[in-house]
């Protein structure tokens, strides 16, 4: 028989069977990798593994080691983190948000339930998650943030809704398996790739939670790295149509000869409808692997480099390409295919705990049609795409769209411990790939139903019925309507530790001022016309003229917007 007292019982072991999850190894948006930054930028932490979140060894052995090498200063703050992390198996707390934006009126709120929580199994095994219930009146792809800023929760839309909140769940989990200088993490969970963490090329930390699967190996000389991750494919024509079996390997080597520099090699492919086994081979390069499956897959080359010419001074470098034309290369033709996407940053934080904690200056660009691939077997924009770089609708890498650049700069300053001020300011570019095309993919833009998307956004590839667009240039930003997006702004944050319980509250308001000037570049230019179906060609033409006529127009003019934001979080 099944009592009340049983029911009961049996909810709360289920409830505790997951707060044996943890947080932090969880989630590279946890403000333990925030000051972790911070410490790498210090050179009090060294040659880590390229890809976030980390399993717990790992965590703790880079928390001991900021124990015993950093200031008065950093020795709090990690034995702070030590504590929260490790104190305690598990924290439950609250967290709320409010934000408004001035141009349109909208208001944003939010609350959340959160459990989390980090457990041992054993001596090498680990377990981690973050459990929170949401109450939402915004979905994230709704939010009330700067042009570019992701949503920072992992939720989907769903039926429950009471008034006009949404109730949604978000879990974040992992397991692991290792030490702290080899170990195989799963989860499902947010990722971060490469030594520029915040908005990197090759994963961000921004994009939408994934399954993930890795394999590291550390070591005093070099570092292995081998992850795959299991992607949400949508529609080119509706990007929050989900579909699974879609699928992202990487791997790369990075050597670290010298205290001050370390290179890597990494390769990445894209692919959808099976799981490949060839791409979990940790020795085998994706492009042979790739010919054993008939070229059918989307992979990727590039490489990364970190610089320290003086102490508290690094220098971060990454390249990834999608696609060049190597011919043209090796006869130092330039003006040619170049799909590729770069990263250069420049940090600093000087050695001496002070005010001043760090400042951070970037610079990132995506050429025209990187990321965008398309399966060669179909132009249909209705089916899933298995070999974009998009998660859920998004690019998986950095939050920007092809044939876009930006300048970021952050200065962060600690007046007290538990005090963080970030002032913030960023340039953004952005044009549209189709503004300049040719007459003869134009025609077919606007001839053929259900084939292309002209908006210049991920979802925008370069291949037609006629050929690749752009097949022989890169009009990188040539366009003679260019977005520009001014973004400036401070967030405040307070961390007040509760030692008691190992938990913390923490208060957060954020302002933001952005001016978008040409706010409609990102729509589409040309659009499929069924009058046009028997239309002569000089017909076709005018129509056309037309359709970028009245885009150019409507893409004009100029946006200013102030956002203000607020949050409060507890965990006991």
């Amino acid at each position: 028989m099944v009592t009340r007292k049983s029911i009961t019982v049996g909810m709360v072991l289920l409830l505790a069977g997951t707060l044996l999850f943890g947080q932090v190894a969880a989630d590279p948006l946890d403000f333990f990798y925030e000051d972790l930054t911070i410490w790498e930028t210090m050179g009090l932490v060294r040659n880590l593994p390229a890809l976030r979140p980390y399993p717990l060894p790992l965590v703790k052995s880079i928390l001991e080691s900021v124990i015993k090498n950093g200031d008065e200063t950093q020795q709090k703050i990690a034995k702070t983190h030590h504590t929260r992390i490790f104190g305690s198996p598990w924290h439950a707390g609250t967290k709320a948000n409010l934000a408004i934006d001035s141009y349109n009126g909208f208001k944003q709120m939010d609350i959340a339930l959160s459990f989390d929580a980090n457990a041992y199994i054993t001596e090498s095994a680990s377990v981690s998650a973050s459990v929170d219930a949401w109450a939402v009146n915004k979905l994230p792809n709704e939010e009330l943030k700067p042009t570019w800023e992701r949503s920072d929760k992992d939720i989907v839309e769903d039926n429950a809704k009471i008034g006009p909140f949404f109730l949604l769940p978000s879990i974040s989990s992992s397991f692991s398996v290792g030490s702290e200088n080899m170990y195989l993490n799963a989860g499902l969970m947010r990722g971060s790739w490469g030594p520029i963490y915040e908005n990197g090329v090759i994963v961000g930390q921004q994009a939408h939670a994934a399954g993930q699967f890795s394999f590291a190996m550390n070591n005093p000389l070099w570092t292995f790295n081998l992850a795959m991750f299991a992607l949400s494919a949508t529609p080119d024509d509706d990007p929050e149509e989900f579909s699974p079996n879609k699928y992202l390997s990487i791997h790369s080597i990075e050597v670290h000869p010298y205290d001050w520099f370390s290179i890597s090699l990494f390769e990445s492919v894209v692919y959808g409808g099976r799981i490949d086994l060839l791409y979990l081979l940790p020795l085998s390069p994706f492009m042979i692997s790739q010919g054993n499956t008939g070229f059918d897959d989307n992979v990727y080359l590039g490489g990364t480099f970190t610089v320290r010419p003086l102490e508290g001074l690094k220098v971060d470098g990454v390249l990834i390409a999608d696609d060049l034309s190597f011919n043209d290369i090796i006869r130092f033709n330039w003006d040619t295919k170049w799909r590729i996407a770069g990263q250069l940053g420049v940090s600093y934080a000087p050695r001496k705990s002070g005010i001043f904690t760090r400042i951070a200056l970037d610079y990132t660009m995506v050429t025209p049609y990187t990321y965008s691939h398309k399966e060669g077997d179909t132009l249909d924009s209705s089916i899933p795409n298995n070999q974009n770089y998009a998660h859920a609708g998004m690019n998986l890498g950095p939050s920007l769209d092809p044939n876009s650049d930006r300048i970021n700069l952050r200065v962060r300053f600690r007046p007290l411990e538990a005090l963080d001020v970030d002032i913030i300011g960023a340039l953004i570019r952005h044009g549209n790939v189709n503004e300049g095309m040719d007459d003869r993919r134009i025609k077919e833009y606007v001839t053929q139903d259900g084939m292309y998307i002209t908006d210049g956004s991920i979802r925008n590839s370069s291949g037609t019925n006629s050929g690749h667009a752009f097949f022989y240039s890169t009009p990188f930003l040539s366009q003679e309507t260019i977005q520009y997006i001014w973004q400036a702004g401070f967030d405040i944050t307070a961390r007040l530790p509760i030692l008691k319980t190992g938990g913390y509250v923490l208060f957060r308001l954020g302002y933001r001022l952005e001016i978008n000037k040409n706010p409609g570049v990102g729509e589409e230019i040309y659009r499929y016309d069924a009058s046009l179906a028997s239309a002569t060609d000089e017909q076709i033409k005018a129509a056309a003229e037309d359709q970028l006529n009245e885009w150019r127009s409507e893409a004009g003019g100029t946006i200013i917007n102030n956002y203000i934001s607020a949050g409060f979080q507890i965990s006991y």
